[in-house]
């Protein structure tokens, strides 16, 4: 079982965007830490604990004796246990570095872009910038594991620096970065025009980065072409959703994923908590919910690439896991004529390093003899 550990909803930075509302103390006791170990331990499939927030660095004391604990607990049992923390990147200093890197804790961080981008919302209480401290944590994280996660929130604030954000990541060191869209945001139809342009210089900045044989994963264009190898999202490509993979609050609850925890308030996504466990009803009809086909869905050509699933999105977006948004289809399909586009460029110039990333193992010949995708 994946265990995500909501340990306080306290956090450091005012984030214009933040998705659990407004930052307040109320930290996650021992106990309640314990026993959401124990469920991850002790629950199906691959065993994961991970740290959120809230900043989930402010409890660092917490996190060591979670950490500590579960390897302890994981001995005892036989089992292996993997670790991950999702950080704002402000506390990440030398210390607490160390620190995860010896208990091997895979680490992912929150960096906008560049600095005009990531400041734009990305900032402390008193209203003060944190790019340059971030990206001075951060560099030393990038050498030393060059695949640590870099996590960036795009929305109208800062979508016109998407391409000069997805270089910036990249000259910080980034391979594995994830470029989110904000989409609880206002977007406007200034904000979708200024979207579709700035995608399409993400598109081009893509391209040339393959062309220059940079190694790197872009989760925004590469889920997409993904899609167009496999001809769709396979059920495994979906999350868990309370499956084989819970939030726990610091009060006890259990949610289906760590995006709807916000302020521990919403009665229709809590699935059950740490003393009975989930309650398989509460979460099944959740994820029936959100796995159904909407009407008028049925006929799109999109449909298998499109993530109408997320139910953390839909309930951004809609209030309910199992609501999509008009405009979750607009973004989804500007999205997949971007990435589609290309792969159509990289594929026709046989780009060594694009074919061996996607398509290799499902290359097939046309006609010409030219290796395309397969579908």
């Amino acid at each position: 079982m994946r265990v995500s550990l909501f340990l306080d909803h306290a956090c450091n930075l005012r984030c214009t965007y933040c998705y659990n509302g407004r930052a307040f103390r109320r930290t996650m006791p021992w106990e309640v830490a314990e026993r959401g170990i124990a469920l991850a331990l002790d629950g199906p499939g691959p065993r994961r604990v991970s740290f959120f927030g809230g900043e989930p660095l402010l409890r660092w004391d917490l996190v060591v004796r979670c950490l500590d604990h579960a390897a302890v607990e994981a001995a005892r049992r036989g089992v292996a246990v993997e670790h991950v923390i999702v950080t704002n990147g402000t506390l990440l200093d030398g210390h607490r570095l160390e620190a995860l890197l010896c208990r091997e804790v895979f680490v992912a961080v929150s960096v906008d872009g560049d600095a005009t981008a990531h400041d734009a919302a990305r900032r402390t209480a008193r209203g003060g910038p944190t790019w340059a401290r971030v990206a001075r944590n951060v560099r030393p994280l990038l050498a030393a594991r060059p695949g640590s996660k870099v996590i960036a929130v795009v929305h109208p604030g800062n979508v016109d620096r998407l391409a000069e954000s997805f270089e910036a990541l990249l000259d910080l060191g980034a391979r594995n970065l994830s470029m989110n869209l904000d989409y609880g945001a206002d977007w406007d139809e200034a904000a979708r025009d200024r979207f579709v342009a700035a995608l399409a210089r993400l598109g081009e900045r893509y391209v040339e980065a393959y062309r220059a044989g940079r190694i790197f994963s872009l989760n925004l264009l590469d889920s997409k072409i993904v899609t167009w190898v496999k001809g769709g999202f396979s059920s495994a490509d979906r999350c868990d959703f309370g499956c084989l993979e819970v939030a726990v609050s610091p009060t006890g609850r259990l949610y289906p994923c760590d995006r709807l925890v916000g302020r521990d308030d919403r009665e229709d996504v809590v699935i059950g908590d740490v003393w009975r466990g989930v309650d398989a009803a509460r979460r099944d009809a959740l994820v029936a919910a959100k796995n159904a086909v909407l009407a008028g869905c049925e006929g799109c050509a999109l449909l298998p690439r499109c993530m109408h699933w997320c139910g953390c999105v839909n309930h951004a977006m809609t209030g309910q896991v199992g609501e999509v948004s008009g405009l979750l289809c607009w973004f989804e399909q500007r999205i997949v004529e971007e990435a589609d586009h290309a792969a159509t460029v990289l594929d026709a110039e046989d780009n060594v390093t694009f074919h061996r990333r996607f398509y290799l193992p499902r290359l097939v010949r046309s006609g010409t003899g030219r290796q395309v995708p397969g579908r």
